[in-house]
């Protein structure tokens, strides 16, 4: 399948691939890890992944899965950002907030 990956904060600075759909969630993070940060994580370091249809809402990927299990489909738009933690937990779902969210009143 294709993906458009978003390398930054800004929708102008992305990128295609193209991965196998029996790819798991954890290789494409540690994959674009390398690539768009040029290290692998180290001891506290986490990637956390959302995806979205073109024109959908963003979804959490989850770690566990393989891409098609997580709900990835050819022309999915994902994007990646690192966390540093202490801890392997997550956050629980009603303290988290979408990646790059938009802080400014519309």
């Amino acid at each position: 399948m294709i993906l458009t990956v978003l390398a930054g904060r800004q929708e102008t600075e992305w990128f295609d691939i193209e991965v196998d759909d029996d790819y798991s969630v954890q290789h494409l993070k540690l994959m674009l890890g390398l690539r768009i940060f040029r290290e692998a994580p180290g001891d506290g370091v986490q990637y956390i992944m959302e995806a979205k249809f073109p024109e959908g809402l963003w979804f959490p990927v989850e770690d566990c899965q393989q891409l098609t299990g997580a709900g990835l489909r050819e022309g999915c738009i994902i994007r990646i950002q690192r966390a540093f933690s202490t801890t392997e937990e997550e956050a629980p779902v009603f303290g988290r907030r979408s990646l790059f969210q938009n802080t400014q009143n519309e």
